[in-house]
């Protein structure tokens, strides 16, 4: 009797410890996602979504931006933090007051444009009526194209103007937004190893037979982030003169 009773004791505080370890992990799990994302519990947040690029409807949504909005507002809900979703034609006029999640391409989202222009200089994102069906990103010389029925790409990016990050999915096509979604929904721990809490990034991913397989086969191509955000290299500085330098210099003056 006494032997059971040691056993139980032991198995109670056996099902303790390992109930507060996975509790704990839980909870620097969530600590290491607010931080990725910039958000805290109770915190408002901005879902900004471009309209339906063929619908004279300025409030029209393409499903698969609904889409992408869901897995990004599933985000925001498993941080403790409010998702507002707009569309970008009712975007507040401001920048770095929350965290913002702007989805679209530079045709149906206007926002985009001016994020990319503002925070983005170094990447030239095309519109159909400057790029043709092709519709080419254009990062460092690289040139990244949309082949239709086979392969699209999308710019997903994170800038850091104030303390609320701004994340940007700029997709070629509505399933490019949704493939890129999934991929920050399901990467995020990895990319919090890579970049942390604040660094700025900027990664182009290719969805591949997205007529086959939707947004599901999706691959990393490049981190661009260095060319995206134009970091000029550190100026030189200069070495001090040695005296007899300058006292060659005089004398030449």
């Amino acid at each position: 009797m006494r032997d059971l009773a040691i056993n139980l004791v032991a198995s109670m505080l056996a099902a303790a410890a390992a109930w507060l370890v996975q509790r704990l992990v839980a909870q620097r799990r969530l600590a290491r996602m607010r931080g990725f994302f910039g958000l805290r519990a109770g915190a408002p947040s901005l879902l900004v979504v471009g309209k339906h690029w063929s619908s004279p409807q300025a409030a029209s949504v393409h499903r698969n931006d609904v889409a992408a909005l869901v897995e990004l507002g599933a985000i925001v809900k498993e941080c403790g933090a409010r998702a507002d979703v707009v569309p970008a034609s009712e975007a507040p006029k401001e920048l770095g007051k929350v965290t913002e999640f702007c989805v679209g391409g530079a045709e149906s989202n206007p926002r985009t444009t001016a994020h990319l222009a503002a925070l983005l200089p170094g990447v030239r994102v095309s519109t159909y009526g400057e790029g043709g069906s092709t519709v080419p990103f254009r990062v460092a010389g690289e040139v990244f194209e949309h082949r239709a029925h086979h392969e699209a790409h999308v710019l997903v990016a994170r800038a850091a103007p104030t303390a609320h990050p701004l994340f940007l999915i700029v997709g070629q096509t509505s399933v490019t937004n949704l493939a890129a979604a999934r991929y920050l929904a399901g990467h995020h721990q990895e990319l919090h190893r890579l970049y942390g809490d604040r660094s700025p990034f900027c990664l182009v991913l290719r969805v591949r037979e997205p007529q086959a397989y939707g947004p599901d086969l999706v691959e990393l191509v490049a981190d661009v982030t260095a060319a995206a955000f134009d970091n000029p290299p550190p100026p030189a500085v200069p070495r001090p003169r040695r005296p007899w330098q300058l006292l060659a210099t005089r004398r030449r003056d």
